[in-house]
């Protein structure tokens, strides 16, 4: 398994730590706003999955800045598959946010259902900027897929809650449980983390 990291230095020991680690985990350095610096991780692989995504419910950046971002890292990287000559397959981790946004009243969606992303802009729905930026980039990835002969598998995942390695609750799983939980869940997030780190 290969694993990229950013340049800051980050504590990694809880995957390091894990059973083969040592044999099995390679990490390289990585950054999505600059492309070029995944061509050493992708060398001779043949598949990849592409599972990061710049998260900002807070809307702390202009919507334009994080779509921007996201597409062009996922493209960005599928560039560098490109030139490495050995990648067959791109996973691109989507999100039902991509599709859920449409405006329609259906119980099943499918390949032919995309999020409105004039719908969310006008509207602004908790997470409205996420949802146009993987919308955009996952039609951008399956698009510079079918014109580049790589072949483009794109993920819709449900909220995924459950035990987890890193240190400290992860973003996405206290957003989940406040779903679920409601936002008194909050003072409990130690007590949860207890509960989903425990073997």
């Amino acid at each position: 398994m290969f694993l990229t990291l950013t340049e800051r230095k980050r504590d990694v020991s809880f995957l390091t730590n894990l059973p083969g680690a040592s044999e099995k985990l390679h990490f390289f350095n990585a950054d999505l706003s600059k492309p070029d610096s995944f061509a050493a991780a992708i060398e001779g692989c043949v598949g990849i999955f592409h599972t990061a995504s710049p998260i900002d419910f807070t809307v702390s950046e202009p919507e334009e800045i994080v779509t921007k971002r996201t597409v062009d890292g996922a493209l960005g990287i599928l560039k560098a598959c490109v030139n490495s000559k050995t990648v067959k397959r791109f996973i691109y981790t989507s999100s039902g946010s991509a599709v859920s946004f449409n405006g329609k009243d259906k119980d099943v969606l499918d390949e032919s259902d995309w999020s409105d992303v004039d719908l969310l802009r006008s509207v602004k729905p908790f997470g409205w900027n996420y949802a146009v930026s993987k919308t955009l980039a996952e039609k951008a990835v399956l698009e510079f897929g079918e014109q580049n002969g790589i072949d483009v598998v794109t993920l819709i995942l449900p909220f995924i809650v459950g035990r987890f390695v890193c240190p400290k609750l992860p973003d996405s799983i206290e957003k989940a449980l406040v779903l679920v939980l409601g936002m008194n869940f909050a003072p409990y997030s130690t007590h949860v983390f207890s509960l989903f780190s425990c073997s």
